[in-house]
């Protein structure tokens, strides 16, 4: 019963995160040795590479975070159960943000 305090459930999100990222990764390095002279390989890396910049400011996101809520527990004495909603849509949506800009210039 621990998912019952924020702290617990941003650490929870922050390990998924963390799952995501090595499974995007492990996918990555899957594409080494794929034939690069097919048209879908330039898909496919646009598509890995917009997922492993999205993971990984994700996780930073949710690290962030966390270190923010128990900073504000511990030093400031306030419990910021409120926030989050904003916690975990901004760590969700940021990311897509930053991670479209990329992909919009076609520079993956």
């Amino acid at each position: 019963k621990l998912y019952k305090m924020l702290v617990y459930r941003l650490t929870l999100y922050q390990v998924l995160s963390a799952l995501v990222l090595a499974s995007v990764s492990v996918m990555q390095e899957m594409l080494i040795n794929y034939d690069d002279s097919s048209n879908i390989y330039g898909r496919i890396c646009i598509a890995i590479g917009f997922l492993v910049l999205y993971t990984e400011w994700m996780k930073l996101l949710f690290t962030m975070w966390v270190t923010f809520h128990l900073f504000c527990f511990a030093v400031l004495h306030k419990n910021l159960k409120k926030m989050e909603v904003l916690y975990v849509m901004s760590s969700l949506l940021v990311p897509a943000v930053v991670a479209s800009v990329p992909l919009a210039t076609n520079s993956y």
